[in-house]
């Protein structure tokens, strides 16, 4: 295999393992797949400022916590573009994320229509963000059939 691939695969697993994390609610694995003083910007929709954009260890799980107040979770993933320079990858990834709560009602099903645009640096022969950006492009908020 080349080694462009092998990153280019590396790359691909990290950003797959980020949705499964978070689908499983492992908020310190989610952590470990950013650098020490990696971020995640997230922007709500039309917004040009990021509402929340926590960063380092600690406030990654804390903000990654906030998945546990859903009874399920489905992140599901279009194929990434990811561009390799060196040491350094750019990434562009679509996700559909669905997120099940639990109400009086009955189950909700919250929808985002997110883009992540990630800054990857290669770190002890691995691939971590650097830099997480979040754009939230729409949402929908629809009641669940039983």
């Amino acid at each position: 295999m080349s080694e462009r691939f092998t990153d280019w695969l590396a790359i691909t697993r990290t950003i797959a393992r980020y949705g499964r994390f978070a689908d499983q609610r492992c908020s310190a694995d989610m952590a470990d797949l950013f650098t020490a003083d990696g971020r995640l910007l997230m922007f709500r929709p039309r917004a040009d400022t990021p509402a929340e954009s926590p960063q380092g260890r600690v406030q990654l799980i804390a903000a990654f916590d906030v998945l546990a107040n859903f009874a399920a979770t489905s992140h599901v993933l279009s194929p990434s573009d990811i561009e390799i320079d060196g040491d350094t990858a750019r990434a562009r990834t679509a996700c559909m994320a669905h997120h099940i709560s639990d109400t009086p009602d009955g189950r909700t099903r919250f929808t985002l229509a997110d883009r992540y645009d990630d800054t990857l640096v290669r770190v002890d022969g691995g691939w971590l963000f650097q830099e997480r950006r979040k754009y939230t492009d729409w949402t929908e908020q629809t009641p669940l059939r039983r």
